[in-house]
């Protein structure tokens, strides 16, 4: 009875950590990697995989958050619409060996966007703050 009981503690404890795991994504090889997965997750609305090519500081954690509470609250229709939208008038700007500026728009709303993506300890990350800055 003991080890059937400690049998059913091991088989919860390993379906718990298994439902806690988050997923693991590929490092980007190069600036446009960084921005191109980033910029697809956002667009298809997952946000776990866009935070993964993101600069983890606290202002660009909560405009990635900003951005998700717009995305969840667009339609159903509205959110395949931008899912299935594509990059257009794609331009890059390499900045320096660290720093690449990527500019673009969607199918869907055609705006105007840009990322910028820096390399942070052999790591390239969107500095998503950099979107909003209107002086740029």
């Amino acid at each position: 009875m003991r080890r059937i009981r400690q049998y059913i503690q091991l088989l919860l404890i390993i379906l718990l950590a298994s439902c806690q795991s988050t997923h693991q994504y590929p490092a980007a090889a190069d600036a446009l990697d960084a921005a191109r997965e980033f910029i697809d997750a956002s667009i298809r609305g997952d946000f776990e995989k866009a935070n993964a090519y993101l600069l983890q500081d606290e202002k660009n954690k909560q405009l990635l958050k900003e951005e998700e509470e717009k995305y969840r609250a667009k339609t159903n229709a509205q959110q395949k619409q931008l899912s299935e939208s594509s990059l257009q008038n794609i331009s890059i700007e390499e900045v320096s060996a660290k720093e690449t500026i990527v500019k673009f728009k969607n199918s869907m709303d055609k705006v105007s966007r840009k990322v910028k993506v820096i390399s942070v300890n052999n790591r390239w990350l969107v500095d998503f703050k950099y979107s909003f800055n209107p002086n740029l």
